[in-house]
């Protein structure tokens, strides 16, 4: 049993690392359904989330190809800690993102815990880096050494999915209560936004078990679990890119938004339903 998890977690090691590939490609694929544009508003913050992560996986991928031409701990440290800087920001709008769109599915106008999810997730982040990072030679230790802020990071990251499940979870068993009776166009309409908010709630139960974990392993390391969280990550990104709505950037607020359509003809159903957009 011994040998066989320990060749499934070389497996798993060996995926981690090739997950920027994941990224790559879901850049190639918002260019090709052509939602690659973006703007300063939370609508957008999911594919500012992709290429971030493309920049960070980026630095990261010619660090490591440039590791014997510095063979230094705190020059590597430096790469490692600029990707992680860049890494911060996509987690920022990728937690973000996650609130504005559990805000808007359940109704709510307010924005203001979209921007302070993004601040305190930024803040907790750079902490972690402030204790994981040094460049003294010789072995460029870490200003102190504590596990408090991987801790407040994963568990600040872990309410925020919990939260945004509550609330969409209770959302869609309204949309199901009310979906009962409703003629055709409406039932057309009620289905693309449920599945739309089942993406988005599979991807923050997915992240949530993936924090916890990580919760758990910095508390106890000797918690041996498989390495299977990055990779998780990444491909939940492109779950959360494939859920998000076709947005127009730079249209009258009216219409901003559309249901990403697929090679089925959902968007003209749903166009057609009333005139009715999802919100975004």
């Amino acid at each position: 049993m011994g040998q066989v998890l320990g060749s499934t977690q070389s497996w798993f090691n060996s995926t981690n690392d090739a997950m920027g590939m994941v990224t790559f490609a879901t850049i190639v694929m918002m260019f090709s359904n052509n939602i690659w544009q973006l703007d300063f508003t939370p609508r957008t913050w999911v594919r500012w989330m992709i290429y971030f992560d493309a920049v960070a996986f980026l630095i990261a991928y010619i660090g490591t190809c440039a590791n014997d031409l510095m063979p230094e701990c705190w020059k590597q440290n430096a790469y490692w800690l600029a990707a992680d800087i860049v890494w911060s920001f996509k987690d920022g709008f990728k937690y973000g993102y996650i609130a504005y769109k559990s805000l808007s599915i359940c109704g709510h106008k307010t924005r203001w815990p979209c921007y302070a999810t993004v601040v305190i997730s930024l803040l907790l982040y750079w902490l972690l880096l402030i204790q994981a990072y040094g460049f003294s030679m010789p072995n460029c230790p870490g200003q102190f050494k504590s596990q408090a802020p991987r801790v407040a990071l994963y568990l600040f990251w872990t309410l925020v999915d919990v939260v945004a499940s509550v609330m969409i979870v209770n959302k869609m068993r309204q949309v199901v209560a009310n979906s009962k009776g409703a003629n055709a166009d409406s039932t057309v309409y009620y289905i693309i936004k449920f599945r739309e908010e089942l993406r988005l709630i599979v991807a923050a139960v997915g992240l949530c078990a993936v924090t916890i974990l990580s919760v758990i392993n910095a508390v106890d390391p000797s918690f041996n679990a498989l390495n299977i969280w990055r990779i998780v990550f990444v491909y939940i990104q492109l779950l959360m890119v494939m859920g998000s709505q076709k947005v127009v950037v730079g249209a009258n607020s009216s219409a901003q938004s559309q249901v990403s359509s697929g090679s089925n003809g959902e968007t003209s159903q749903a166009n057609n339903t009333k005139n009715t957009s999802v919100k975004k």
